[in-house]
């Protein structure tokens, strides 16, 4: 018996060398091979269980989410999960995140997570190649921006996001370089490549055998835009004439794939609209999102201090104004009715202003009405970095969050975190229903 033991923990201290080694070992950040052109064909099939079923575009029937989860245990061989992160700011990079924590979490995946980027730099570039984006999104994909972003452009993401919290719901792989080059480094890996477009449909967690028919009173609104639909060409194609919504399954199609890294191309990650079909299990991947999805500790200590110097109580807006198609268009007024319809001035005439508005004149109209102004940049030194816009507005959310009362930019993503954040959201069921990617099937059904 004593032998026995004594081989079995000499078995189990193997084990964790050759884990320790294999780590190492993708940590050296060699053997950089040409990326481009090794996986082009394999980015050419989104779905290996979507190839497979040919003409009926139906993905084979699974278990129940709980009883995949007891069969599915992470292995001596690292297995990682990661995703395109979008071209936009800060907030989309968000959101890609909280979808991906979701998939790796249920596939029992490491998390490879990447830098943020400048959003003033990405609309630069987006405009400097406008000439050249026909050409660019056929090389690296429709978020070639975020793909050419330089190492001085980017913000590795610990420095945004307090990591050790996504610790607590899966583990966590950080890379600091620029996308292409991970891409590079990792390419010696086995690569199984995802792309599904919310122009087609969404994720569900797991469909059990026999409840097929309940996604045929599936509510569902395609996402149009030109984005979306140039998004994931060959599913499109494939899926051209299959009924929509097309719900793919995670568990059924991703959890036995044995490759080294599940890639969620596109912007699949950043539209995902992940949906569970257990009502229990959405609250759960709720609960996953809003436990790690905190700023980091540097960011809220910086917040605090400009939180210190503001007057009590106080107000506070975003306005969003750069390329935003929906808020950019709004006057004054838009900001100056919905504050008067919850009155700020009986609060405060202390008003926080969230802006990329550089142009301090376009807020004359608020002095005016009688609010006395604060501004990021009042309390900010400047880096001279490009991102320095983007780490001024995770201050600002974070003041916007404290604020006694508060309105944003309509449709914007960095608004959204505010309210949520501040638990401003529409809830039913005990699920949030606004502002939150993840949700529970059975909120899409007409009669729900």
């Amino acid at each position: 018996m004593t032998r026995l033991f004594t081989l079995l923990l000499f078995a189990q201290l193997l084990a964790g060398l050759f884990m320790a080694a294999q780590f190492y070992f993708l940590t050296l950040q060699d053997g950089v091979r040409d990326f481009q052109d090794k996986r082009l064909k394999s980015a050419a099939n989104p779905s290996d269980a979507l190839s497979r079923t040919g003409e009926n575009l139906r993905l084979k029937e699974g278990q129940l989410y709980n009883e995949v989860r007891k069969s599915h245990v992470q292995t001596s061989r690292r297995l990682y999960l990661t995703y395109q992160p979008p071209d936009g700011g800060w907030n989309n990079h968000r959101i890609a995140l909280e979808n991906a924590i979701i998939l790796a979490k249920l596939l029992n995946r490491t998390l490879i997570v990447h830098p943020v980027a400048s959003h003033d730099m990405a609309i630069s570039l987006r405009k400097k190649r406008l000439a050249q984006w026909k050409n660019l999104e056929k090389r690296s994909g429709i978020n070639w921006v975020y793909n050419h972003m330089s190492d001085r452009d980017l913000v590795p993401i610990s420095r945004v996001l307090d990591l050790g919290r996504i610790r607590s719901i899966v583990e966590v792989f950080e890379v600091r370089t620029n996308h292409l080059t991970f891409r590079d480094e990792f390419s010696h890996l086995k690569w199984h490549y995802v792309c599904h477009s919310d122009a087609l449909g969404f994720w569900v967690d797991s469909i059990p055998a026999g409840n097929e028919s309940v996604t045929r009173g599936i509510a569902f609104v395609p996402n149009n835009s030109s984005r979306s639909v140039r998004a994931c060409p060959v599913e499109t194609v494939l899926l051209k004439h299959a009924n929509k919504p097309v719900i793919r399954r995670i568990l059924e199609e991703l959890q036995n794939v044995q490759a080294d890294v599940i890639y969620l191309s596109q912007d699949t990650s950043y539209k995902a609209n992940v949906q569970f079909f257990h009502m229990k299990d959405a609250l759960k991947a709720q609960q996953w999102i809003l436990s790690s999805m905190w700023l980091s500790p540097h960011v809220y200590k910086r917040a605090f201090q400009i939180l210190a110097i503001l007057p009590k109580p106080f107000n506070a807006i975003h306005v969003r104004r750069t390329d935003h198609r929906v808020s950019s268009s709004e006057a004054p007024s838009y900001w100056l009715h919905n504050m008067a319809r919850q009155n700020f001035l009986n609060v405060s005439t202390a008003l926080y202003v969230a802006t990329d508005e550089r142009d301090k004149n376009w807020f004359t109209p608020f002095s005016k009405a009688g609010y006395q102004l604060y501004f990021s940049d009042e309390f900010f030194e400047s880096s001279g970095r490009s991102y320095d816009m983007d780490i001024r507005g995770l201050y600002d959310q974070l003041v916007c969050v404290h604020a006694k009362l508060f309105v944003g930019s309509k449709s914007s993503s960095f608004s959204s975190f505010i309210y949520r954040s501040r638990k401003e959201v529409m809830i039913k069921d005990g699920l949030i229903l606004s502002h939150m990617p993840i949700g529970w099937l059975g909120h899409r059904l007409r009669s729900s």
